[in-house]
């Protein structure tokens, strides 16, 4: 199966800016509660590790083969 590295590399990318965004938007110097402090953080977390594991896959598209049939020949 083929992939579309420039699609998912901007698929990828645009989780990256919504985790991102996400992250800035959660107020975590001025909970309510305790329990609301623990659940924010453990959101801005969550959203950090997202972010890196799309940062990590960017730009890999798996591996290749080290010899591509010539396939025009195949159809004579």
């Amino acid at each position: 199966m083929a992939t579309n590295v420039t699609q998912k590399d901007k698929t990828l990318n645009e989780i990256i800016d919504w985790c991102e965004t996400r992250m800035r938007n959660i107020n975590v110097e001025n909970p309510a509660t305790e329990a609301e402090d623990l659940v924010h953080l453990g959101e801005w977390s969550a959203l950090g590790d997202v972010a890196r594991h799309c940062r990590s896959m960017l730009g890999y598209s798996g591996s290749m083969p080290s010899e591509v049939p010539n396939q025009s020949e195949d159809a004579k």
